[in-house]
């Protein structure tokens, strides 16, 4: 049933998801998990995968349809979610038939807010740049508030994404940093997950074993990052006793470089992400909050 739980969300609140792929799945998922929403409130469309649409309409009893101006008319939230070459498309389509009462949504990578604002002039719009660990609920999700967005609309969004894991507000000028951090993040601990599997099976570990090891080390050292609420480095220092194993370990690590390679791999996908964008660099001096309950 129902039940409204947190303040930005309404029983007159509807949500228009434009794309059926992994994000609305896992986005229309955790909405349900939490309860935001019921079904009947939200509603999909995409540009030509009927049977993807169908398949969400009947894992999650939301509304699908093929015509958008029915999911516009409908929808008091939008949210778009389609490849970046389809992108310039849906905004054509929206131009002229979203209201200023609406919220618009964008996790599309490479769009800023002015490019979205220029399609959408006078229009709310935000732009959200989630991960794919919100398939699971645990999505680290930075949004950027475009000219238009009202106190009450940023705390309806930050509800969305907060269904699909935790959620910080940032000025758009460091969110390619976000998305070099945390966007494609999940892509560089599955890495390190599989060094790590692949020197203990050469070292003589079963596959099974190795891969065990690995996933619960890591979830343990993330758990206790999130539990002690700690500072990493007194973490590494608390396991790192002196001339033993996790210090030898570590001073190869730091012969390799590692610090400057993980920094390296963040700038570079930062700037991959501005050149996406078609923006020149951006001052990164600011900082994030992060939107509590």
């Amino acid at each position: 049933m129902f039940h409204r739980e947190v303040a930005g969300m309404t029983q007159q609140t509807t949500l228009g998801v434009i794309g059926a792929g992994n994000m609305a799945d896992a986005l229309i998922k955790g909405i349900g998990v939490r309860g935001l929403l019921p079904p009947s409130s939200i509603w999909v469309t995409n540009r030509s995968n009927r049977a993807r649409l169908q398949a969400l309409g009947a894992r999650y009893g939301v509304q699908t349809t093929a015509a958008k101006t029915l999911l516009l008319a409908r929808s008091s939230v939008l949210v778009i979610a389609v490849k970046p070459a389809d992108t310039p498309t849906v905004l054509d389509e929206l131009r002229g038939r979203v209201g200023r009462n609406q919220l618009v949504i964008s996790v599309v990578a490479g769009f800023p807010l002015s490019r979205l604002e220029g399609a959408l002039p006078g229009v709310a719009v935000i732009r959200a740049m989630p991960n794919t660990s919100a398939a699971v609920q645990a999505s680290a999700t930075a949004l950027a508030t475009g000219t238009h967005v009202t106190a009450d609309q940023l705390t309806m969004a930050a509800d969305l994404f907060r269904a699909v894991g935790d959620v910080v507000v940032t000025a758009e000028g460091v969110l390619d940093v976000v998305t070099g951090l945390s966007g494609s993040g999940p892509a560089y601990v599955y890495y390190l997950i599989e060094a790590m599997i692949h020197a203990g099976v050469e070292l003589g570990l079963s596959d099974e074993l190795a891969r065990r090891l690995a996933v619960q080390t890591l979830h343990g050292a993330a758990q206790m990052l999130v539990t002690t609420a700690e500072d990493p480095a007194e973490l590494r220092r608390r396991v790192t006793s002196p001339g033993g194993t996790t210090m030898a370990a570590l001073g190869v690590l730091a012969d390799r470089g590692f610090s400057t390679a993980v920094r390296d791999a963040i700038e570079r996908a930062a700037a991959r992400a501005r050149e996406m964008s078609g923006e020149p660099g951006q001052d990164t001096g600011l900082s994030a909050r992060i939107v509590t309950e």
